[in-house]
Parts: C-alpha cells; sequence; structure tokens
C-alpha cells in the first residue's frame, strides 16, 4: 500500500459539456488500476451519467444517486471492474443513475441538500481510503454545479491539510 501522502484525489472537470471528461476518467482509473493501484472512480456527473455506458454494466441494485440521497451505503455502490489484463479489486466504480427520472430529481436538489452531499463527500475520501484505495477519481458535470464543484473543494481541502 502506498503512505497516505501518496493518496490522490482527482477531480476531472471543464466548465463545458463534451470535452471528454468521462473518457478521461476512466482512461486515468483504469491506467492506475492496471499498475496494480487500487482506485475508485465516481460518476458525479448526475446531469448526464456516462460512465455506466462506457462501461457496460448490468443495471447496479444501487447507483451513486441512491448514497448521496442515504439510501444505501458506499458498499452497495461499488461495482469491481476487472477486464483482462486488470487485477481483480483494483478497479472499482460507482455510478450515476441514467434514467430521466433521476436525473430530474438530481437537478432539483436544493442548497441544503448540496451542502449535506459536501459533507458525505468529505467522508467518503476518508472511507474509501480507510477501505484501501490509493486514488479517488471523480467524472465531474460541466459548468458550475454544486456536485463539480463539490469534487473540486474535496480535492483541493485534501491538498490544504496535506501542507
Amino acid at each position: 500500500m502506498l503512505a497516505e501522502e501518496k493518496r490522490t484525489i482527482v477531480a476531472v472537470h471543464s466548465y463545458k459539456g463534451g470535452t471528454g471528461k468521462t473518457l478521461i476518467s476512466a482512461n486515468l482509473a483504469t491506467l492506475f488500476a492496471a499498475k496494480g493501484i487500487k482506485t475508485c472512480l465516481l460518476d458525479m456527473d448526475f446531469r448526464a451519467p456516462s460512465l455506466y455506458a462506457l462501461f457496460k454494466f448490468d443495471q447496479p441494485a444501487y447507483w451513486l444517486n441512491d448514497y448521496m440521497n442515504g439510501a444505501c451505503g458506499l458498499d452497495k455502490v461499488l461495482k469491481n471492474v476487472c477486464y483482462e489484463g486488470l487485477e481483480k479489486e483494483k478497479l472499482f466504480v460507482g455510478f450515476a443513475n441514467p434514467s430521466t427520472e433521476a436525473i430530474r430529481e438530481m437537478s432539483a436538489k436544493d442548497r441544503t441538500w448540496e451542502m449535506q452531499a459536501l459533507a458525505k463527500l468529505l467522508s467518503v475520501s476518508g472511507s474509501l481510503f480507510d477501505l484501501g484505495f490509493d486514488h479517488l477519481i471523480f467524472d465531474t458535470s460541466p459548468g458550475l454545479q454544486y456536485s463539480s464543484i463539490n469534487a473540486v473543494v474535496l480535492q483541493t481541502s485534501r491538498w490544504w491539510l496535506q501542507h
């Protein structure tokens, strides 16, 4: 396991949509995992989630939306991704729900919910590092959405705490 200071949080963000954030996030996570580094990739793009389509998983019982809404634990959301040449238990992905209803629901969240979501994300990073993850990657939604800002804040706050 890497020393704690080697653990990283990466938020892949762009103000504009269609710039390749999801592809960069997925490739970065897969690259880390292929090097034997335990990595978690979370789809924080609740307005246009696409990691689910990219990885072509069966529909999960729980989505990242469910965790953010308090309906389940993080362990129910994370899916172990294993490809040929990729060691098992090295890449886990939390998928956002791509259904129209879920996108509408997440788009209608108020600031109180967003603040609670930030607190949840702060605890998630600690929990994931406690579970042995070395890298945490967020695929964010474009623009200035709270979920994107929360992911960037989480990345920045971890850096400030280390320095």
